[in-house]
């Protein structure tokens, strides 16, 4: 059984937070190779934080990012990011609005060398976290194709490149965030199409995450996706999901995620409980094929809070072990 955080890590805690947070509000110049430092030390003290809360599979804690969108949007080719917020799909926070200006493409690798950085030396499997086209393209102010589906089938194809390069630097597991399928579950087989598109070449293991709801109108449907490795639930928000495993068991070999601890309040769950909960399911897949995760990004939490959440994460993974 995997214990794993499915998003970033509050930086502003760590010991290089306060410096981090004075470089980032200093105009770009001379402070850049700062702030790529301090970037470095957060990245490396972040995995540091979730190996010792006893996680066996860790993000970078997307220390680089300003928000989930923000690194696609403005290192795609025909994309920026506006001034204008938008709710992200799940969340209360806003992100910056995509805008679609021109044909999309892509221009070179986006979290390639933020993988390698994170990944070389780490004692854990290092899982690559990346906002997928469908969202994206639910978020932008879409000004080049007047359709939303059609710039979702165009991120598609660019960020399918993005996976085979990260795939070529030795990524094993990368999750694709798609919050925005839970809010329109009647475009799922428009959503299939997509997957197809961005999938296709790719043999690392693509873990859907979905944040916000249960999969009510959408399994087993998702189960049928192509090249899909894994599926990772909101069992907070989504938690009466778990019944539809009791009526359609999870295909093998497909890993099932559960995400249990939630960054939407400071409480942290005790680990009798998260494990109580998983034991009350039925119909889940044996344990080698469950990931305990985060249902919701812990980045805006307190350090202290988001710390106490992982480890008690890792610890009803370890109780759930011992039977």
């Amino acid at each position: 059984m995997i214990a794993a955080n499915n998003g970033s890590f509050p930086w502003r805690g760590l010991p290089t937070g306060p410096d981090l947070l004075e470089a980032l509000a200093q105009p770009a110049g001379p402070e850049t190779d700062r702030l790529r430092l301090l970037q470095d030390r957060a990245t490396r003290e972040s995995i540091d934080e979730q190996v010792g809360a006893g996680l066996d599979l860790v993000t970078d804690g997307l220390i680089r990012r300003a928000d989930p969108v923000e690194p696609v949007a403005r290192l795609l080719q025909g994309m920026r990011v506006g001034e204008n917020r938008v709710r992200y799909p799940g969340r209360a926070d806003p992100v910056g609005q995509p805008v679609a200006e021109s044909e999309i493409g892509w221009n070179g690798p986006i979290l390639v060398e933020d993988y390698l950085f994170a990944s070389r030396g780490a004692s854990r499997p290092v899982k690559v976290v990346l906002t997928g086209p469908y969202t994206i393209a639910h978020l932008a102010d879409d000004r080049a194709y007047a359709d939303a589906s059609s710039l979702a089938m165009a991120l598609a194809i660019a960020l399918n490149q993005e996976l085979r390069a990260l795939q070529g630097a030795g990524a094993t597991m990368i999750q694709i965030d798609e919050p925005a399928l839970i809010e329109r579950r009647t475009d799922f087989p428009i959503f299939t199409r997509i997957w197809e598109v961005l999938g296709r070449g790719i043999s690392a293991t693509l873990i859907l995450h979905l944040e916000g709801g249960g999969l009510e109108g959408l399994y087993p449907g998702l189960t049928r996706l192509k090249r899909l490795g894994g599926l990772s639930i909101d069992a907070v928000a989504g938690r009466a999901s778990l019944d539809l495993f009791r009526e359609q068991p999870l295909p093998s070999p497909m890993r099932l995620g559960l995400g249990l601890v939630d960054g939407r309040n400071e409480t942290i769950e005790t680990p009798e409980a998260l494990s109580e909960q998983v034991r009350a399911a039925i119909g889940l897949p044996p344990p080698d094929r469950l990931i305990l995760g985060t249902a919701s990004d812990l980045g805006g939490l307190p350090h202290d809070a988001a710390l106490g959440k992982l480890k008690a994460l890792a610890r009803a993974a370890r109780l759930l072990e011992q039977g």
